[in-house]
């Protein structure tokens, strides 16, 4: 989604898919924290063991997903600021970044969450 070369902000049709986006995005992030709280919740009541070991892995997993969404919803948030303030230059870029929108392996997504903590 490219808006250089154009005198105008996004389309309408662009705006309803950068809308929609962030909606399930939300919904999305919601989603994670929930199930963080959850695991949280459980471990707490478990004793050590495997079941205890594999709740504390599975909240590392959700935790990496979750800070993935809110990168993810912090760029359609900036774009949807963008096209409301009617501020957009016409050679301003816009585009999606590689694999935000796209399913990753597991360990595509676990090597830029472990880059992003060094």
């Amino acid at each position: 989604m490219s808006i250089e070369g154009r005198s105008s902000a996004l389309t309408k049709q662009e705006v309803a898919e950068l809308k929609a986006r962030h909606l399930a995005c939300s919904h999305l992030v919601k989603g994670c924290q929930d199930a963080i709280i959850s695991f949280r919740d459980k471990t707490v009541s478990q004793s050590a063991g495997q079941e205890a070991s594999a709740a504390l892995r599975a909240i590392e997993i959700l935790e990496e997903v979750l800070g993935s969404w809110c990168d993810t919803l912090s760029i359609l948030r900036s774009a949807l600021n963008q096209t409301s303030s009617r501020k957009a230059a016409s050679n301003q870029r816009f585009e999606l970044i590689p694999g935000v929108f796209k399913n990753e392996s597991s360990r595509q997504g676990a090597d830029t969450a472990n880059a992003r903590r060094s």
